[in-house]
């Protein structure tokens, strides 16, 4: 039987209630503990007592009979630690217990003496150590310290009114999760190696060869941490004490230095490339992934009126109760009605910035009217309809009909509570790098933005793996903000939509593994705005759903290859009925934002014949996408929101809802988009304004084709650029001539390159006579830049202590135009592409192991 003596020294604890605390944990680990672990110990309380028991010497030992000793203390007289457990001179473990401290942290003393009693039991020598995944970084094997209440600190229950720690349980040490699996003795639904609020872990780092600690950025945690590292002694000095007078060879089965990889320009960034593939069934039918993104729109707005036709179980508006907002400013209550396809004024903006979401989703989804009324205050009473207005069902026939003859989610949620950029970003990387707004269309705003995203992205980890991608656009493609997206724009890896139909017309084999589709944003070269985005109508982008899954599906090989994923980037400001959850923060970058709950539910549905007819309930966001082509080709996951493991809840995968043995043969030959006919003349006429997400693109892209323009006639003079200047009686360019613009340069560059699609660096043909347009900010006005004939040049403004100045360029020269940033400092800062980690097998189960040259203690 494993011995601990308990030895007093403390002023205010009388000896009765000493023993009354070590009765109860005595208890505690002859009911509880050893019942799960098959060992265990007893505690008995001696020592010196009475006034000289707080002075006897602390290596004192002949009095002591037991195999371990535990000192209560008022204070802790060496660096404020906490109660923990050490070896003393002799080599007989002990530790301590100080009163101070457990008060100043809100721990019973008690709780601290069973905390430090099972660690003893557990560990005695603090040499033991079970093979595990790192806490971080997925596929990256470490060792944990064999610690048995560290994950669970700040939980305890009682016995006989004695409060005790609660401590893990044998399935906490195994690889794999189970659903339902208890991994501790108060079942707080703490996961495998996983740890709970308050709580912390350690372990060996192989790929290191150091002891690291990992609390989950908790704060109580992190000053326990702090605590016991400043320490002198203690359970964790001990073991670097050990480490040190050890080789740091690996120990036997534990990985090599595999695991996070940092690219020159990712360590600037701060973000992870995180490892955690998972293969997929060798019979998975699905080859092609194609995802259509359109814009702003809620669930309610456009799948909500489908609730009676699934028999109610789609998550939707329910006629006999509808969701409600009060107009304070009006004193009124809007409730949701069937009135979207009515009437959509062409000024009509409802709000959608980080800021309004926030608000909107308050105090149960109350206050989207509200926020309507705070941002457009002059605006009509009737308004507040159209925020809370929905489609009825079959107004929608293309979206509709897939929804009725596919899988709805009805529980898909934009990535973060905010605007088209950041919602993008996460579906094309998973992180914005904090960010939660986007600029505002002014140049030196946007100008700010440029080069900024330069993360990894899912088609670097595609291209590292060799798996074929292309990103298929109406117009200005958004994917271009980031840095190494802009860089593949004039590559085979970007083409229009004539390339998509033309590609889903040849081999299936030959048609790219993954497709993201981007709508037309503006009215430009290739025909009208299509992306939904309000308020410029919903006819066209049901077309384009239309047309895509026409173009599909006409492809019987590609048909039954392929997974259509139709979702949209955000709310938009429309109302809707559910709440957001919480999810996983992607990465560190959290300072602005915790990116602790996702954004306003949105429409998304599964189209393929492998596919049944459904709802599917599970949550998912936009990473989403990301987790299961990470899965599927095993990539190297982009973020912790995606990653199964300790401490990480990871967003769904709808990879299960891919589960039919055989493909369908009673899906939809074709699909017509008839259903919005009535509502074409409210919205044929053009915008009177234009939102932020055209603005910012707009000249984003112009910025680009300067770059790209820069790049191949190469630096030229101040004199050789061009002039500022609007056309006569023209004050503000519209944003449609100048999208225009660049969608004529950008489709005939890439007509006229045609590199092959490993190519990443741009260039456009110098006998290519494109004139675009350009524009820069002149206090807070757009100022249009025209080329002189014949140059491959768009123009721009620099700026100069806060004033823009026209550079004029000769008649016919080739000169591109530059821009200096805020504050005179040059801004265009590109993270080079970074190399995808090696993937190394997680271990199959879990071991329990020594560290290395330490012997096993007595039990």
């Amino acid at each position: 039987m494993f011995q601990i003596s308990v030895v007093n020294r403390t002023s205010s604890i009388a000896e009765l209630d000493m023993h009354r605390v070590v009765r109860a944990i005595n208890r505690q680990i002859t009911e509880d503990f050893e019942p799960y672990w098959a060992f265990g110990g007893r505690l008995r309380v001696e020592g010196p007592t009475g006034a000289t028991g707080a002075t006897a010497d602390l290596q004192q030992l002949n009095e002591l009979r037991g195999d371990a000793i535990l000192y209560v203390l008022d204070s802790a007289n060496s660096n404020d630690a906490l109660g923990y457990h050490d070896r003393n001179l002799s080599g007989i473990p002990y530790g301590f217990v100080f009163l101070d401290l457990c008060k100043s942290l809100g721990d019973d003393w008690s709780t601290t003496l069973s905390h430090e009693a099972l660690e003893l039991v557990g560990d005695p020598q603090c040499n033991l150590l079970v093979q595990g995944p790192h806490p971080e970084v997925a596929d990256r094997t470490v060792y944990h310290f064999f610690e048995m209440c560290d994950a669970v600190q700040s939980q305890h229950y009682e016995i006989d009114g004695v409060p005790v720690s609660n401590f893990v349980l044998p399935h906490y040490f195994t690889v794999g999760e189970q659903p339902g699996a208890r991994n501790d003795f108060c079942g707080t639904g703490l996961g495998s190696f996983g740890v709970n609020p308050g709580g912390y872990i350690g372990f060996f780092d192989p790929a290191s060869g150091t002891n690291q600690q990992f609390f989950g950025h908790d704060p109580k945690a992190a000053r326990r941490l702090r605590i016991k590292t400043g320490f002198r002694s203690g359970r964790m000095v001990l073991r670097d004490t050990m480490l040190a007078a050890t080789s740091t060879a690996t120990p036997q089965g534990a990985a090599g230095a595999n695991g996070a990889a940092w690219g020159s320009g990712d360590r600037a960034a701060g973000v992870e490339t995180l490892q955690a593939p998972t293969v997929t069934a060798s019979n998975d039918p699905i080859r092609h992934v194609v995802v259509l993104m359109l814009e702003n729109r809620s669930f309610d707005h456009v799948l909500g009126a489908l609730r009676a036709s699934f028999n109610h179980a789609i998550d939707g508006v329910d006629p006999d109760s509808p969701g409600t907002n009060f107009d304070a400013k009006n004193n009124l209550t809007f409730t949701q009605k069937p009135i979207a396809a009515q009437f959509v004024r062409k000024d009509f903006k409802v709000p959608h910035e980080f800021d309004n979401v926030e608000a909107q989703i308050k105090d149960g989804m109350a206050h989207f009217v509200d926020e309507y009324r705070r941002m457009s205050p002059d605006a009509p009473v009737p308004d507040g309809d159209q925020v809370m207005a929905y489609f009825r069902d079959g107004e929608l026939s293309a979206l509709h009909t897939l929804a009725k003859n596919f899988m709805v989610c009805d529980r898909w949620f934009s990535s973060m509570p905010g605007p088209t950029w950041p919602n993008r970003l996460f579906v094309h990387s998973g992180t914005t790098l904090g960010d939660v707004l986007m600029p505002d269309g002014a140049f030196d705003t946007v100008r700010m933005f440029f080069g900024r995203y330069s993360q990894p992205t899912l088609y670097d980890n595609l291209d590292t793996q060799g798996v074929s991608w292309r990103i298929y656009h109406g117009g200005i493609p958004q994917s271009i903000v980031l840095t190494r997206l802009k860089k593949r724009l004039l590559t085979n890896h970007y083409q229009g939509m004539d390339s998509f139909f033309t590609d889903c017309k040849g081999l299936a084999d030959d048609f790219p593994s993954y497709a993201f589709i981007e709508p037309r944003y503006f009215a430009g070269v290739g025909g009208v705005e299509n992306d939904q985005h309000s308020p410029a109508g919903i006819a066209a982008g049901e077309q384009l759903i239309a047309d895509v899954y026409n173009a599909i599906r006409a492809n019987q090989a590609l048909w039954e290859s392929t997974l259509l994923v139709v979702t949209y980037d955000e709310h938009g400001g429309f109302y809707d009925h559910v709440q957001p959850p919480v999810a996983t923060p992607p990465d560190d970058h959290v300072d602005n934002y915790g990116f602790d709950h996702l954004g306003v539910r949105v429409p998304a549905i599964l189209v393929s014949p492998w596919v049944p007819v459904g709802v599917d309930h599970t949550v998912y966001d936009h990473t989403s996408v990301l987790r299961y082509a990470c899965d599927k080709w095993q990539l190297p996951h982009l973020c912790r929101r995606t990653m199964s493991g300790p401490g990480l809840t990871p967003i769904g995968s709808f990879a299960s809802a891919i589960s039919l043995d055989k493909p369908r043969t009673d899906t939809p030959a074709t699909i017509a988009a008839t259903g919005v006919v009535q509502m074409a003349a409210a919205v044929a006429d053009v915008p009177s304004s234009f939102h932020d997400a055209q603005t910012a693109l707009v000249t984003y892209a112009e910025l680009v084709q300067q770059e790209q323009q820069r790049n191949t006639a190469g630096p030229q003079p101040a004199a050789a650029l061009f002039a500022a200047r609007a056309p006569a009686g023209d004050v503000q360019p519209a944003i449609d001539k100048r999208a225009l613009n660049v969608e004529r340069w950008m489709f005939a560059a890439q007509a006229a390159s045609k590199p092959p699609a490993s190519q990443t660096e741009i260039t456009v043909p110098p006998d290519t006579a494109v004139a675009p347009a350009a524009a820069a900010s002149l206090d807070g006005k757009a100022v249009d830049h025209e080329a002189p004939d014949g140059a491959v040049a768009p123009a721009t403004a620099a700026s100069l202590n806060g004033k823009a100045v026209d550079h004029e360029a000769p008649d016919g020269a080739v000169a591109p135009a530059t821009a200096a940033s805020l504050n005179g400092n040059a801004a265009d800062h590109e993270a080079p592409d970074g190399a995808a980690a090696p993937v190394t097998p997680a271990p199959a189960a879990a071991k329990r192991r020594r560290a290395p040259g330490t012997r096993r203690p007595r039990q």
